[in-house]
């Protein structure tokens, strides 16, 4: 692993290394549009929306580049004769007009889409891209175009092929023959963009094709509504809005064109910025904001009012977007909102280069372990992930998914015969049992679930923490007139997870470098190492909920962030669950806060760093003293006592409430 020593010829250097820039409209660093659905785009044709109003109400503070006019949506197709007219309005405006298009044929019944094995729908389709290629040059599919109907026709064209397999087959059909081919016969220059819905783990299920439609499509577009995160059906954590982003880049390159947030789950209101900050963290080249007319919707007050955060200087700074509305307003929009959001923003990412993380590699198609790496990424890890294998990684993580690579095994033992390193998931280790996974480590999966609250240490021999860490316990006493203290070993309630068996410290084959503890004392691997010819062999046990990765002890959390970041050259070292890390390939990096508290934060980056430089303050932070906050200093440890890692310099800061703060590496 080389060294990275910041000097100052890297400070120099740092602006050329910045990610080329996407933007040619109002933002440096991306583009913003809008989306206008069928319904409303008539209102403006008929004049029941005043086009001229609603422009200057939207663009007051939210610079608009580009809107998207949508020519059907529930089977319903705009009324043709006036499009032209309403497209030439926008253009007036300076703004970029494309078409849209969404496969609903009702919202209202269960958001049902179009059933393309009956012969209308598949005509409709081809009719109504057909009417948006004779208008534009562009046409965007909202992320209706999936396939979940059941019907007679679908039940007899299926015959004996799962239901994934039928429906990808399907829509790789419906997109080259319906869709694309139509289009460009209609207007050879006309490109067809398909917005993919949030869900990603789960698209296959829908049709929804990532290995072959990217091939067939002139780009794709990424669902990045995470909206609220507890009691939510959908499985969606904030991280989803940058993690989706990362899949989707890595697709294919240059395919991804953009994110896509609506107003859902906005309460409190900073949840929506929230969402636009990790789209375009990813370095998207354009930020839609979906709807036009939603847009315009005032915030509710209570989405402003129940934010405790309320009175401190937090990255959604309310007073200061109220002072952009002028002296008699107090109603600010989403638009507002949006603006203020992606204007701060935009100061930032012009100092940000390739987004960066711990390579996760998920084959196309694959199921298991679904969005755990937006829970990963929620605990401080940075997460990439991969459609192919990244050999050239010194890090790799495989989840459950992996299990759908015949060869996952194999490509395993070349990574650790290289000197590199792999961490896997209680999930991959389950389902690789019998497949060749005890020749590396000899660990089962039993299928028996274990409570676990306290935690220690093993590590190995000369581990910094072996043997520590077994909490207090119960009833034990604070010292006279201190006040609580949580105690950094013990999670606040008993926390489920799978039992992994191994042979432990009496072989010397595998350590728990961090273990649960049972009520009744048995220990029980939480973060596993081994050796394994000249590698390291990681396990990572995932709770039964993935969310209570959120409980684990400050020290635990430590453990994990450097066992799977152990070649990282920023990370995390210490911080509460629920602080993300956001790295690029230049040294610059964000540190983003969704706790509705402040949250203190150590990271540490390779080699010696004089300090760092906050990029929104312009202030430089020297490293924190030795054995200062945080429990880091773990990279590396484990096994048969390897040789030291290379060494890291800490810096300690806090970060305000749904706040982020942005710094690059000296």
């Amino acid at each position: 692993m080389k060294k990275h020593i910041f000097t100052l010829a890297a400070v120099l250097a740092f602006a050329t290394l910045v990610l080329p820039v996407h933007a040619q409209g109002h933002y440096k660093s991306f583009t913003v549009s809008t989306y206008v659905t069928q319904r409303t785009v008539q209102d403006l044709m008929s004049g029941d929306t005043d086009p001229a109003g609603s422009w200057s109400n939207l663009t007051r503070n939210l610079k608009i580049d580009k809107i998207y006019i949508e020519v059907m949506r529930n089977h319903t197709l705009v009324n043709e004769d006036g499009l032209e007219k309403l497209k030439k309005f926008y253009q007036d405006q300076g703004a970029r007009v494309c078409g849209g298009l969404a496969y609903s044929v009702s919202e209202a019944n269960g958001y049902q889409g179009f059933d393309y094995a009956d012969p209308e729908n598949r005509e409709f389709a081809k009719k109504a891209v057909e009417l948006a290629a004779r208008h534009f040059d562009e046409i965007l599919l909202d992320d209706y175009y999936f396939f979940d109907r059941k019907t007679d026709y679908d039940i007899k064209a299926k015959g004996e092929k799962s239901w994934t397999q039928y429906r990808l087959e399907t829509m790789r059909e419906v997109t080259e023959n319906l869709i694309v081919k139509p289009a460009k016969a209609v207007n050879p220059n006309c490109k067809v963009i398909i917005k993919m819905a949030n869900w990603y783990d789960q698209y296959a299920g829908m049709g929804n094709d990532t290995e072959k439609v990217p091939l067939i499509a002139d780009g794709m577009f990424s669902g990045t509504e995470s909206r609220l995160w507890v009691g939510q059906e959908q499985h969606l954590q904030p991280y989803l809005s940058y993690d989706i982003m990362r899949f989707m880049d890595n697709l294919k390159p240059g395919v991804n064109k953009g994110g896509w947030v609506d107003q859902g789950g906005a309460n409190p209101i900073d949840r929506y910025s929230e969402q636009l900050l990790d789209t375009v963290f990813s370095r998207c080249p354009e930020m839609c904001c979906f709807n036009f007319s939603g847009m315009l919707f005032p915030i509710r007050s209570n989405a402003v009012t129940n934010r405790a955060w309320a009175g401190q200087h937090t990255s959604l700074d309310m007073a200061e977007v109220l002072k952009t509305l002028g002296a008699d307003d107090n109603n600010p929009t989403f638009a507002d909102i949006a603006g203020y959001t992606l204007g701060e923003a935009d100061r930032v990412l012009v100092n940000m280069g390739k987004p960066a993380g711990i390579k996760c590699y998920t084959p196309y198609h694959a199921t298991g372990e679904e969005f755990l790496h937006d829970y990963l990424g929620m605990i401080g890890l940075p997460m990439d992930i991969f459609p192919q294998f990244p050999g050239e990684a010194g890090m790799v993580l495989l989840t459950e998914q992996a299990k759908s690579d015949p060869d996952i095994i194999h490509k395993i033992r070349v990574q650790l015969q290289a000197g590199k390193a792999v961490c896997v998931t209680s999930g991959f280790v389950r389902a690789m049992k019998g497949r060749g996974i005890e020749d590396i480590c000899e660990i089962e999966a039993t299928g028996a679930s274990v409570p676990v609250r306290r935690f220690a240490f093993a590590g190995g021999p000369g581990a910094p923490m072996r043997g520590r860490g077994f909490g207090r316990g119960a009833g034990a006493a604070q010292p006279a007139g201190a006040p609580p203290v949580a105690d950094p070993f013990e999670a606040p309630r008993d926390i489920l997870i799978p039992e992994i068996k191994y042979l432990n410290v009496l072989t010397h084959d595998a350590w728990g470098d961090a273990v649960g503890v049972s009520p009744g004392g048995t220990t029980y691997p939480v973060v596993l190492s081994c050796d394994y010819s000249k590698g390291k062999f990681y396990v990572l046990t995932v709770p039964n909920d993935p969310a209570d990765l959120y409980s684990l002890p400050p020290a635990v959390l430590s453990v994990i962030r450097a066992a799977l970041g152990t070649v990282e050259p920023v990370r995390i070292d210490s911080a509460p669950s629920q602080v993300a890390l956001f790295r690029y390939d230049n040294g610059a990096f964000i540190v983003q806060n969704y706790l509705p508290t402040a949250a203190e934060v150590t990271v540490s980056v390779e080699g010696a760093a004089a300090q760092i430089h906050d990029l929104q303050s312009g202030k430089d932070i020297t490293p924190a003293p030795a054995g200062g906050r945080g429990f880091g200093g773990f990279g590396g440890f484990g096994g048969r006592g390897p040789a030291a890692p290379p060494p890291r310099t800490s810096f300690a800061f806090t970060v305000p409430p749904h706040s982020y703060r942005a710094f690059a590496s000296k």
